[in-house]
């Protein structure tokens, strides 16, 4: 590929999609990345970016189809900067407020640099005869072909949709479907170690007038109309706060970590949980932090000097051989956020959706399973696991517990209604598994169970 200019927002959203599509590496680590050492002056060229990038990813099924609807060049027979230029121009013309004439022209700016008037040529009567048609396209009619009308319609991939069809039925599908397409309010959890919750609220009113109390989590605030980078906020830097939604703070609550106890967090990522177990309990007693990978660790240690927890030790290690690592027999509780296929955090990370496949749901929970098996002998008798995923497929969730309380006869469910907080009761299902939904709730997609080991 050319160079592209390093100070256009587009050109470098182009330069993304591209690696993107080759390789389908995360798409969180790859803007993160690019962003960190970005050359863009201001902040709101980032956020162009980011928003370019996640649109088109989040909306591709609809923009290939309709780029298909008027180009006589099929999509697969372009060169990838041809047809990521032609995405971007795509989604600029059909789901922002970008002036359709200022889409066309900037997209036609990047080529201008370095390819041939041909290429120029067509690129620019493409996307002239999308803004001429826009209101004219129609989608796969839905008598003819459910599945596909909702494919293209909200770009998702046709196994999945089956799926919920089936589960879910058409209406809350669809409604499924479009909450995953929504880009959700920016969720933060107070750090009430420094701070009470009112406290923080009316710190940022003044910057963020439309911030409000979450409706679920004691500490969540939902910062509507924010669309900077929170690590820019001064709160941030105080360490008053952490990004985090509420059904993933509700995970937390469930264990119900008690001051002075000592805890192994099997899958701690990044700290969103694990600094907000540290805050249950006080900064007191003893969190292990387990991950294979040593770069989420070091963030996540970065995160809890920021938000000043200081009871948080971190091994770079699986989870699995935890038992010859730390021995056996001797934590309070456990927490299990189990890696798994994310669907119900799609609306957060649309790249999510691309990358998976009915496979995963044979593979992965045998994964689930096994870790749950090899971390069953660390846990007190009397203690606590909680097992959670961000997914929303049965196999992974009540499949994944069911097996396992089968094997593991010492184990018994207690129901999450009587632990949760007052306000999140309502989440938990009448087997007493918490369940959040994007469309039920406006929360991400969450399941979590609560064991007790007897």
């Amino acid at each position: 590929m050319s160079k592209l200019p390093k100070r256009n927002a587009r050109a470098m959203a182009l330069k993304i999609l591209i690696r993107w599509e080759g390789k389908k590496p995360l798409l969180d680590e790859v803007l993160s990345e690019v962003l960190d050492k970005s050359v863009l002056p201001d902040p709101r060229d980032q956020g162009l970016v980011s928003e370019l990038i996640n649109g088109v990813i989040r909306h591709l099924v609809f923009i290939d189809y309709m780029i298909s609807r008027v180009s006589k060049k099929p999509l697969e027979k372009m060169d990838p900067e041809v047809r990521n230029l032609l995405r971007l121009g795509t989604y600029q013309i059909f789901f922002t407020r970008i002036p359709d004439q200022v889409a066309v022209a900037e997209t036609l700016k990047i080529a201008q640099r370095h390819r041939g008037q041909w290429i120029i040529n067509f690129l620019n009567a493409v996307l002239r005869e999308l803004v001429r048609k826009k209101d004219h396209l129609t989608l796969p009619p839905r008598e003819m072909d459910k599945e596909t009308h909702l494919a293209t319609k909200f770009s998702y991939p046709r196994w999945l949709i089956k799926r919920w069809l089936a589960r879910f039925g058409e209406e809350e599908t669809e409604a499924l479907l479009q909450a995953g397409n929504e880009r959700p309010i920016l969720v933060v959890r107070t750090n009430t170690l420094r701070l009470s919750r009112q406290q923080l609220l009316l710190y940022l009113k003044d910057k963020i007038p439309k911030a409000c109390q979450g409706e679920f989590s004691p500490d969540a605030l939902k910062l509507k109309g924010f669309s900077g980078r929170i690590s820019e906020l001064k709160a941030f830097k105080f360490g008053w706060l952490q990004v985090q939604d509420e059904a993933s703070q509700l995970v937390s609550y469930l264990l119900a970590p008690r001051p002075g106890q000592r805890i192994l967090d099997a899958c701690a990522g990044v700290g969103g949980k694990t600094t907000h177990l540290a805050q249950l309990m006080h900064n007191t007693g003893k969190i292990y932090a387990l991950d294979i990978y040593p770069w989420r660790l070091k963030r996540l240690e970065e995160n809890a000097k920021r938000l000043g927890v200081t009871n948080i030790e971190t091994f770079s290690l699986d989870a699995t051989q935890a038992v010859k690592k730390l021995g056996g027999n001797f934590f309070d509780a456990i927490l299990v956020d189990a890696p798994c296929t994310g669907t119900g955090i799609i609306r957060r990370h649309p790249d999510i959706k691309w990358m998976r496949s009915p496979q995963d749901l044979e593979e992965i929970p045998k994964k689930q399973l096994s870790l749950l098996d090899s971390l069953a002998p660390l846990l007190k008798k009397g203690g606590v696991m909680v097992y959670a995923t961000c997914s929303l497929e049965p196999e992974e969730n009540e499949g994944v517990i069911e097996a396992f309380l089968h094997q593991h006869p010492d184990f018994r469910l207690e129901k999450a209604q009587n632990i949760l907080p007052e306000a999140a009761k309502i989440l938990a299902d009448e087997r007493g598994f918490l369940r959040t939904y994007p469309h039920r709730h406006g929360l991400d997609g969450f399941f979590a169970a609560r064991l007790r080991k007897y």
